[in-house]
Protein backbone atom coordinates (compact mmCIF):
# COMPACT_ATOMS: atom_id res chain seq x y z
CA UNK A 1 0.00 0.00 0.00
CA UNK A 2 1.36 3.39 -1.01
CA UNK A 3 -1.31 5.93 -0.04
CA UNK A 4 -3.73 6.14 2.87
CA UNK A 5 -6.33 8.90 3.15
CA UNK A 6 -7.84 9.56 6.59
CA UNK A 7 -10.90 11.77 7.09
CA UNK A 8 -11.07 13.20 10.62
CA UNK A 9 -13.92 15.47 11.72
CA UNK A 10 -13.40 17.13 15.12
CA UNK A 11 -13.99 20.87 15.20
CA UNK A 12 -13.84 21.20 18.99
CA UNK A 13 -11.20 18.91 20.47
CA UNK A 14 -8.05 16.90 19.83
CA UNK A 15 -9.39 13.37 20.17
CA UNK A 16 -10.10 12.38 16.57
CA UNK A 17 -6.91 14.03 15.36
CA UNK A 18 -4.81 12.21 17.98
CA UNK A 19 -6.42 8.87 17.14
CA UNK A 20 -5.78 9.41 13.42
CA UNK A 21 -2.18 10.27 14.21
CA UNK A 22 -1.66 7.16 16.33
CA UNK A 23 -3.02 4.93 13.60
CA UNK A 24 -1.05 6.72 10.87
CA UNK A 25 2.14 6.30 12.86
CA UNK A 26 1.56 2.56 13.15
CA UNK A 27 0.94 2.29 9.40
CA UNK A 28 4.04 4.21 8.27
CA UNK A 29 6.23 2.35 10.77
CA UNK A 30 5.21 -0.91 9.10
CA UNK A 31 5.13 0.48 5.55
CA UNK A 32 7.85 3.17 5.36
CA UNK A 33 7.03 3.89 1.71
CA UNK A 34 3.40 4.70 2.49
CA UNK A 35 2.20 8.29 2.52
CA UNK A 36 -0.67 9.20 4.84
CA UNK A 37 -2.78 12.28 4.20
CA UNK A 38 -5.09 13.28 7.08
CA UNK A 39 -7.95 15.57 6.09
CA UNK A 40 -9.15 17.28 9.26
CA UNK A 41 -11.11 20.34 10.31
CA UNK A 42 -9.73 20.64 13.83
CA UNK A 43 -8.31 24.13 14.50
CA UNK A 44 -5.53 22.28 16.34
CA UNK A 45 -4.18 20.51 13.26
CA UNK A 46 -0.62 21.94 13.76
CA UNK A 47 -0.67 21.14 17.51
CA UNK A 48 1.13 17.79 17.33
CA UNK A 49 4.73 17.21 16.28
CA UNK A 50 5.12 16.12 12.65
CA UNK A 51 5.53 12.49 11.70
CA UNK A 52 7.58 11.28 8.69
CA UNK A 53 5.28 10.13 5.94
CA UNK A 54 2.22 11.92 7.38
CA UNK A 55 0.77 15.27 6.37
CA UNK A 56 -2.46 17.18 6.83
CA UNK A 57 -5.02 19.12 4.83
CA UNK A 58 -7.15 21.52 6.86
CA UNK A 59 -10.87 21.79 6.01
CA UNK A 60 -12.83 24.88 7.07
CA UNK A 61 -14.07 24.17 10.58
CA UNK A 62 -17.68 23.46 11.47
CA UNK A 63 -18.87 23.04 15.05
CA UNK A 64 -21.59 20.83 16.48
CA UNK A 65 -24.00 22.78 18.68
CA UNK A 66 -26.62 20.06 19.20
CA UNK A 67 -27.42 16.57 17.92
CA UNK A 68 -28.08 17.67 14.33
CA UNK A 69 -27.23 21.36 14.57
CA UNK A 70 -23.94 22.61 13.14
CA UNK A 71 -22.45 26.03 12.44
CA UNK A 72 -19.40 27.47 10.74
CA UNK A 73 -16.39 27.81 13.02
CA UNK A 74 -14.77 30.96 11.62
CA UNK A 75 -16.01 31.74 8.12
CA UNK A 76 -19.15 33.89 7.85
CA UNK A 77 -20.96 31.14 5.89
CA UNK A 78 -24.26 29.42 6.32
CA UNK A 79 -24.01 25.78 7.36
CA UNK A 80 -25.26 24.55 3.97
CA UNK A 81 -22.58 26.57 2.17
CA UNK A 82 -19.89 25.11 4.43
CA UNK A 83 -21.02 21.54 3.85
CA UNK A 84 -21.07 22.09 0.08
CA UNK A 85 -17.59 23.61 0.15
CA UNK A 86 -16.18 20.81 2.28
CA UNK A 87 -17.83 18.13 0.12
CA UNK A 88 -16.21 19.56 -3.01
CA UNK A 89 -12.83 19.76 -1.32
CA UNK A 90 -13.07 16.13 -0.24
CA UNK A 91 -14.06 15.07 -3.75
CA UNK A 92 -11.07 16.93 -5.21
CA UNK A 93 -8.63 15.52 -2.62
CA UNK A 94 -9.87 12.02 -3.29
CA UNK A 95 -9.37 12.40 -7.04
CA UNK A 96 -5.92 14.01 -6.84
CA UNK A 97 -4.45 11.95 -3.99
CA UNK A 98 -5.80 8.67 -5.43
CA UNK A 99 -5.44 6.59 -2.25
CA UNK A 100 -5.25 2.82 -1.97
CA UNK A 101 -7.24 2.88 1.28
CA UNK A 102 -9.60 5.44 2.79
CA UNK A 103 -10.25 5.47 6.53
CA UNK A 104 -13.29 7.54 7.51
CA UNK A 105 -13.44 8.47 11.17
CA UNK A 106 -16.55 8.51 13.33
CA UNK A 107 -19.37 9.27 10.84
CA UNK A 108 -20.15 7.10 7.78
CA UNK A 109 -21.12 10.15 5.72
CA UNK A 110 -19.06 12.78 7.48
CA UNK A 111 -20.64 15.88 8.99
CA UNK A 112 -24.17 16.37 7.63
CA UNK A 113 -23.58 13.90 4.79
CA UNK A 114 -20.66 15.78 3.24
CA UNK A 115 -18.93 12.57 2.11
CA UNK A 116 -21.80 11.35 -0.07
CA UNK A 117 -20.41 12.83 -3.33
CA UNK A 118 -16.98 11.32 -2.66
CA UNK A 119 -18.38 7.89 -1.79
CA UNK A 120 -20.73 7.87 -4.77
CA UNK A 121 -17.96 8.88 -7.17
CA UNK A 122 -15.59 6.23 -5.82
CA UNK A 123 -18.24 3.52 -5.99
CA UNK A 124 -18.90 4.21 -9.69
CA UNK A 125 -15.28 3.61 -10.64
CA UNK A 126 -14.20 0.29 -12.14
CA UNK A 127 -11.48 0.13 -9.52
CA UNK A 128 -11.73 1.86 -6.21
CA UNK A 129 -9.81 2.10 -2.94
CA UNK A 130 -10.73 -0.02 0.04
CA UNK A 131 -13.01 1.92 2.38
CA UNK A 132 -12.83 1.46 6.14
CA UNK A 133 -15.00 3.16 8.76
CA UNK A 134 -13.46 3.70 12.19
CA UNK A 135 -15.83 4.17 15.13
CA UNK A 136 -14.82 4.96 18.69
CA UNK A 137 -16.27 2.76 21.43
CA UNK A 138 -19.26 5.04 22.14
CA UNK A 139 -20.72 7.50 19.64
CA UNK A 140 -23.80 8.75 21.51
CA UNK A 141 -26.93 7.22 22.98
CA UNK A 142 -28.26 4.51 20.61
CA UNK A 143 -31.58 6.25 19.95
CA UNK A 144 -29.78 9.41 18.79
CA UNK A 145 -27.49 7.50 16.42
CA UNK A 146 -30.38 5.46 15.01
CA UNK A 147 -32.37 8.61 14.29
CA UNK A 148 -29.54 10.72 12.83
CA UNK A 149 -28.07 7.93 10.69
CA UNK A 150 -31.52 6.99 9.38
CA UNK A 151 -32.29 10.60 8.44
CA UNK A 152 -28.97 10.96 6.59
CA UNK A 153 -29.14 7.55 4.90
CA UNK A 154 -25.95 6.50 6.67
CA UNK A 155 -27.04 2.91 7.21
CA UNK A 156 -27.41 2.37 3.46
CA UNK A 157 -23.90 3.72 2.87
CA UNK A 158 -22.43 1.34 5.44
CA UNK A 159 -22.61 -1.25 2.67
CA UNK A 160 -19.93 0.64 0.72
CA UNK A 161 -17.41 0.10 3.51
CA UNK A 162 -15.31 -3.03 3.25
CA UNK A 163 -14.93 -3.16 7.02
CA UNK A 164 -16.09 -1.28 10.13
CA UNK A 165 -13.41 -0.90 12.81
CA UNK A 166 -14.62 -0.35 16.36
CA UNK A 167 -11.99 1.23 18.60
CA UNK A 168 -13.17 -0.51 21.75
CA UNK A 169 -14.08 -3.96 23.03
CA UNK A 170 -17.42 -5.72 22.94
CA UNK A 171 -17.17 -6.80 26.59
CA UNK A 172 -17.21 -3.19 27.77
CA UNK A 173 -19.70 -1.77 25.26
CA UNK A 174 -21.33 -3.69 22.43
CA UNK A 175 -21.37 -0.96 19.79
CA UNK A 176 -22.36 -3.42 17.08
CA UNK A 177 -25.63 -4.17 18.86
CA UNK A 178 -26.22 -0.68 20.27
CA UNK A 179 -26.01 1.01 16.87
CA UNK A 180 -27.53 -1.82 14.77
CA UNK A 181 -24.36 -2.17 12.70
CA UNK A 182 -24.56 -5.88 11.91
CA UNK A 183 -27.77 -5.43 9.91
CA UNK A 184 -25.99 -3.20 7.40
CA UNK A 185 -22.20 -3.56 7.70
CA UNK A 186 -20.38 -6.21 5.67
CA UNK A 187 -17.64 -6.90 8.22
CA UNK A 188 -17.05 -5.64 11.77
CA UNK A 189 -13.82 -5.82 13.74
CA UNK A 190 -13.31 -4.84 17.40
CA UNK A 191 -9.78 -3.44 17.54
CA UNK A 192 -9.38 -2.55 21.21
CA UNK A 193 -8.74 0.98 22.43
CA UNK A 194 -6.33 3.26 20.55
CA UNK A 195 -3.65 4.59 22.90
CA UNK A 196 -0.30 6.22 22.27
CA UNK A 197 2.64 3.79 22.32
CA UNK A 198 4.76 3.96 25.44
CA UNK A 199 8.03 3.60 23.47
CA UNK A 200 9.87 2.40 26.56
CA UNK A 201 9.02 5.43 28.72
CA UNK A 202 8.66 4.48 32.39
CA UNK A 203 5.88 5.77 34.60
CA UNK A 204 7.04 7.88 37.55
CA UNK A 205 7.28 6.16 40.92
CA UNK A 206 5.18 7.35 43.83
CA UNK A 207 6.89 9.92 46.03
CA UNK A 208 6.16 12.25 48.92
CA UNK A 209 5.19 15.06 46.55
CA UNK A 210 2.12 14.49 44.39
CA UNK A 211 2.05 15.79 40.86
CA UNK A 212 -1.49 16.47 39.63
CA UNK A 213 -2.04 16.86 35.89
CA UNK A 214 -5.17 18.83 34.94
CA UNK A 215 -6.21 18.50 31.31
CA UNK A 216 -9.34 19.01 29.24
CA UNK A 217 -8.32 17.79 25.80
CA UNK A 218 -8.68 20.53 23.21
CA UNK A 219 -9.72 22.92 25.96
CA UNK A 220 -12.75 24.49 24.32
CA UNK A 221 -14.90 23.75 27.37
CA UNK A 222 -12.22 22.89 29.96
CA UNK A 223 -12.06 26.25 31.79
CA UNK A 224 -14.58 25.33 34.55
CA UNK A 225 -12.56 22.22 35.40
CA UNK A 226 -9.27 24.13 35.65
CA UNK A 227 -10.90 26.97 37.57
CA UNK A 228 -12.44 24.62 40.13
CA UNK A 229 -9.04 22.96 40.69
CA UNK A 230 -7.36 26.31 41.28
CA UNK A 231 -10.01 27.20 43.84
CA UNK A 232 -9.55 23.84 45.58
CA UNK A 233 -5.75 23.97 45.64
CA UNK A 234 -5.29 26.00 48.88
CA UNK A 235 -7.41 23.50 50.84
CA UNK A 236 -5.79 20.49 49.18
CA UNK A 237 -2.32 21.74 49.98
CA UNK A 238 -3.14 21.77 53.71
CA UNK A 239 -3.20 17.96 53.79
CA UNK A 240 -1.27 16.98 50.66
CA UNK A 241 2.19 17.99 49.48
CA UNK A 242 1.52 18.62 45.82
CA UNK A 243 2.31 20.57 42.71
CA UNK A 244 0.29 20.74 39.53
CA UNK A 245 0.31 21.40 35.82
CA UNK A 246 -2.77 22.73 34.02
CA UNK A 247 -2.80 22.08 30.27
CA UNK A 248 -5.32 24.41 28.69
CA UNK A 249 -5.50 22.89 25.22
CA UNK A 250 -5.20 24.97 22.03
CA UNK A 251 -8.91 25.78 21.82
CA UNK A 252 -9.28 27.54 25.18
CA UNK A 253 -9.96 31.24 24.77
CA UNK A 254 -6.96 33.47 25.36
CA UNK A 255 -8.73 35.48 28.06
CA UNK A 256 -9.58 32.33 30.00
CA UNK A 257 -6.01 31.04 29.69
CA UNK A 258 -4.63 34.37 30.90
CA UNK A 259 -6.95 34.26 33.91
CA UNK A 260 -5.68 30.81 34.87
CA UNK A 261 -2.06 31.90 34.50
CA UNK A 262 -2.65 34.90 36.78
CA UNK A 263 -4.42 32.89 39.48
CA UNK A 264 -1.92 30.01 39.36
CA UNK A 265 1.04 32.34 39.99
CA UNK A 266 0.42 32.22 43.75
CA UNK A 267 0.85 28.42 43.90
CA UNK A 268 3.24 25.71 42.69
CA UNK A 269 1.10 25.38 39.58
CA UNK A 270 2.19 25.79 35.97
CA UNK A 271 -0.21 26.62 33.16
CA UNK A 272 0.83 25.55 29.67
CA UNK A 273 -0.65 24.87 26.26
CA UNK A 274 0.99 21.72 24.92
CA UNK A 275 0.47 18.01 24.34
CA UNK A 276 -0.44 16.08 27.50
CA UNK A 277 1.20 12.84 26.33
CA UNK A 278 4.75 13.52 27.65
CA UNK A 279 3.39 14.62 31.03
CA UNK A 280 1.13 11.67 31.78
CA UNK A 281 3.87 9.21 32.80
CA UNK A 282 5.03 11.70 35.44
CA UNK A 283 1.61 12.31 37.01
CA UNK A 284 0.54 10.97 40.40
CA UNK A 285 -3.09 11.73 39.55
CA UNK A 286 -5.00 13.16 36.61
CA UNK A 287 -8.01 15.47 36.67
CA UNK A 288 -9.63 15.33 33.27
CA UNK A 289 -12.77 15.22 31.18
CA UNK A 290 -14.01 11.89 29.78
CA UNK A 291 -12.93 12.15 26.16
CA UNK A 292 -11.95 8.91 24.42
CA UNK A 293 -8.25 9.69 24.05
CA UNK A 294 -7.89 11.26 27.49
CA UNK A 295 -9.12 8.09 29.16
CA UNK A 296 -7.11 5.82 26.84
CA UNK A 297 -3.93 7.66 27.85
CA UNK A 298 -4.87 7.46 31.53
CA UNK A 299 -5.28 3.68 31.20
CA UNK A 300 -2.08 3.32 29.15
CA UNK A 301 -0.13 4.65 32.14
CA UNK A 302 -2.48 3.19 34.78
CA UNK A 303 -2.97 6.59 36.38
CA UNK A 304 -5.40 7.50 39.10
CA UNK A 305 -8.00 9.69 37.42
CA UNK A 306 -10.79 11.91 38.66
CA UNK A 307 -13.05 12.46 35.67
CA UNK A 308 -15.71 15.08 34.91
CA UNK A 309 -17.65 14.09 31.76
CA UNK A 310 -18.92 16.70 29.32
CA UNK A 311 -22.63 17.42 29.75
CA UNK A 312 -23.42 17.47 26.04
CA UNK A 313 -24.47 17.76 23.30
CA UNK A 314 -23.55 14.08 23.04
CA UNK A 315 -24.10 11.50 25.79
CA UNK A 316 -20.80 9.85 24.80
CA UNK A 317 -18.64 11.02 27.73
CA UNK A 318 -21.33 10.35 30.33
CA UNK A 319 -21.82 6.77 29.08
CA UNK A 320 -18.09 6.07 28.88
CA UNK A 321 -17.29 7.48 32.31
CA UNK A 322 -20.08 5.42 33.90
CA UNK A 323 -18.84 2.19 32.30
CA UNK A 324 -15.22 2.87 33.25
CA UNK A 325 -16.22 3.76 36.82
CA UNK A 326 -18.18 0.50 37.14
CA UNK A 327 -14.97 -1.38 36.28
CA UNK A 328 -13.04 0.60 38.92
CA UNK A 329 -10.88 2.30 36.33
CA UNK A 330 -11.69 5.91 37.25
CA UNK A 331 -13.61 8.00 39.79
CA UNK A 332 -16.33 10.27 38.38
CA UNK A 333 -17.72 13.67 39.35
CA UNK A 334 -20.95 14.67 37.66
CA UNK A 335 -20.56 18.03 35.86
CA UNK A 336 -23.40 19.60 37.85
CA UNK A 337 -21.46 18.85 41.07
CA UNK A 338 -18.14 20.30 39.91
CA UNK A 339 -16.67 22.81 42.35
CA UNK A 340 -13.76 23.30 44.73
CA UNK A 341 -15.60 21.54 47.57
CA UNK A 342 -16.00 18.19 45.85
CA UNK A 343 -12.46 18.30 44.45
CA UNK A 344 -11.14 18.93 47.96
CA UNK A 345 -12.89 15.76 49.13
CA UNK A 346 -12.43 13.48 46.12
CA UNK A 347 -8.77 13.97 45.22
CA UNK A 348 -7.46 12.69 48.58
CA UNK A 349 -9.87 9.73 48.36
CA UNK A 350 -8.59 8.97 44.89
CA UNK A 351 -5.02 8.75 46.16
CA UNK A 352 -5.91 6.10 48.75
CA UNK A 353 -8.16 3.76 46.78
CA UNK A 354 -7.29 0.88 44.42
CA UNK A 355 -8.18 2.68 41.19
CA UNK A 356 -7.37 1.81 38.47
CA UNK A 357 -7.86 -1.94 38.80
CA UNK A 358 -5.23 -3.40 36.42
CA UNK A 359 -7.28 -6.56 35.88
CA UNK A 360 -10.13 -4.52 34.36
CA UNK A 361 -8.12 -2.43 31.89
CA UNK A 362 -9.36 -3.25 28.35
CA UNK A 363 -7.00 -4.00 25.42
CA UNK A 364 -5.11 -0.88 24.32
CA UNK A 365 -3.66 -2.14 21.03
CA UNK A 366 -6.28 -0.46 18.83
CA UNK A 367 -3.75 1.35 16.61
CA UNK A 368 -1.94 -1.91 15.87
CA UNK A 369 -5.18 -3.74 15.11
CA UNK A 370 -6.40 -0.87 12.90
CA UNK A 371 -3.10 -0.94 11.00
CA UNK A 372 -3.60 -4.67 10.42
CA UNK A 373 -6.96 -3.93 8.80
CA UNK A 374 -5.62 -1.02 6.75
CA UNK A 375 -2.67 -3.01 5.40
CA UNK A 376 -4.70 -6.13 4.63
CA UNK A 377 -4.77 -7.12 0.98
CA UNK A 378 -8.23 -8.68 0.81
CA UNK A 379 -9.72 -8.19 -2.68
CA UNK A 380 -12.60 -5.79 -3.18
CA UNK A 381 -15.79 -7.65 -4.19
CA UNK A 382 -17.24 -6.94 -7.65
CA UNK A 383 -19.83 -4.21 -7.96
CA UNK A 384 -23.35 -4.37 -9.30
CA UNK A 385 -25.48 -1.46 -10.42
CA UNK A 386 -29.05 -0.91 -9.25
CA UNK A 387 -31.80 0.76 -11.22
CA UNK A 388 -31.20 4.12 -9.55
CA UNK A 389 -27.61 4.03 -10.91
CA UNK A 390 -26.21 3.72 -7.38
CA UNK A 391 -23.33 1.27 -7.21
CA UNK A 392 -23.32 -0.92 -4.13
CA UNK A 393 -21.22 -3.94 -3.14
CA UNK A 394 -22.37 -7.21 -4.63
CA UNK A 395 -24.38 -9.32 -2.20
CA UNK A 396 -25.41 -6.34 -0.05
CA UNK A 397 -28.99 -5.47 0.73
CA UNK A 398 -30.63 -2.07 0.79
Amino acid sequence: MKRLLIYSQDGLGLGHLRRARNIAREVVDREPGCGVLVVADSPATPFFASLPGVDYVKLPTILKGDTSVWRAGSLPFQTEEMVTLRARLMLSIMAEFNPDVVLVDHMPLGALGELKPMLDAAARRDSRPRFLLGLRDILDSPDVIHRVWTELGAYEYLQLYDEVLIYGCRELYDAERAYALSTHARKIRYCGYVATRSDGVQSARAGDELFVLVTGGGGGDAFPLAKAFLEAFPRLSRTLRLRALILTGPNMRAAARDMLVAEAAAYPIEVRCEDATPWLPQASAVLTMAGYNSLCEVLRWQKKALVVPREGPSAEQRIRSQLFAERRLIRVIEPAQLGHGILTRELPRLMSDGIPDPDNIPPLDGAEQAADAILATAPIPPQKRHSDDRVVPAGSHR
